[in-house]
């Protein structure tokens, strides 16, 4: 059995795509912003599609009226897709996490 982890409203904020001009990055790519305000691009992914990188956070992703829910966080790969199923997410967000530590969205 998986246990998701719980996300609350106050963690993670769909912030939109990185830019609305242009409607192929709009689609590859999403701005999330986390609660010290700090607005962090993710590139995005179909569930089957989703990367293997081994040092990025993944987001399980559900559309719901044109805005983005995260629906669970961790690890990219395959926990992510496997969560991602469970929570009947229907995108994986992946953002490659840098050599410092990045605040709340920093894997657990």
């Amino acid at each position: 059995m998986i246990t998701l982890p719980t996300l609350s409203g106050d963690s993670l904020r769909d912030d939109g795509p990185l830019t609305v001009a242009d409607s192929v990055l709009a689609r590859r790519f999403r701005l999330w912003r986390g609660p010290d305000g700090r607005r962090q691009v993710f590139s995005v992914y179909s569930l089957a599609d989703a990367p293997d990188y081994p040092d990025a956070i993944a987001l399980a992703v559900r559309r719901v009226g044109g805005r983005c829910v995260a629906l669970w966080s961790g690890p990219a790969g395959t926990k992510a897709r496997v969560a991602a199923l469970a929570a009947g997410a229907q995108e994986i967000h992946l953002r490659i996490v840098p050599e410092t530590e990045s605040g709340p969205l920093a894997p657990e």
